[in-house]
């Protein structure tokens, strides 16, 4: 899994570090979410950032998504001190904007998108037996989709759901196979975004 988590923060970097366009535009869009659509989850809060790139005059972007949610398999009792932490690297397809995507000269203050990738997914469980921690970090997936209403050239809220899934590797004799596993939920956010 190793070799995965390398190839994966590789590439992020990147796609930071390369170089912008004139047109482009970076923003950063802290939010508060909950989850759901989990047995566990139960919808409980998760805290989530995003640091992506997307350009004013095209519909193709890029972000970095990080989500935290304490207490996520509940809280305390049975399953003590949890959480859940994805990280995930997406590629974003936005409508509005100006240009030949948005219908004229006029910069849109909506943009809807949707946005996918593939990410680490880590899941924590402390019990007071300390053999009994679980410590898991897993492949993932994500995909969702949402919209950015900007009041202003560089501040807007942003609103989005997303279905996240981790890969298994199934392993058979020297042929490795990449499948869905069982840990999978739903998450919905809202915040604001700070473009710059």
């Amino acid at each position: 899994m190793r070799p995965c988590l390398q190839v994966i923060a590789v590439l992020a970097v990147s796609i930071f570090l390369s170089a912008p366009s004139a047109n482009a535009q970076g923003y950063i869009a802290p939010s508060l979410g909950v989850v759901f659509a989990n047995p566990s989850a139960q919808g409980r809060a998760d805290f989530i950032l995003d640091l992506g790139w997307l350009p004013r005059t095209e519909p193709l972007g890029f972000e970095l998504d990080a989500m935290y949610a304490p207490s996520f398999f509940g809280n305390q009792g049975p399953y003590g001190e949890n959480s859940v932490t994805t990280v995930m690297a997406n590629v974003v397809v936005a409508g509005g904007g100006s240009g030949r995507y948005g219908g004229g000269r006029r910069r849109t203050s909506l943009r809807p998108y949707a946005s996918g990738g593939i990410g680490v997914m880590h899941e924590v469980v402390t019990t007071a037996v300390e053999a009994n921690k679980i410590s898991n970090s897993d492949l993932g997936v994500n995909l969702g989709f949402g919209v950015m209403a900007f009041t202003g050239r560089s501040v807007g809220v942003r609103g989005d759901i997303r279905y996240f899934r981790d890969l298994k590797d199934t392993q058979s004799g020297n042929t490795t196979n990449i499948d869905f596993g069982a840990f999978h939920f739903w998450r919905a956010g809202i915040g604001i975004i700070l473009a710059f």
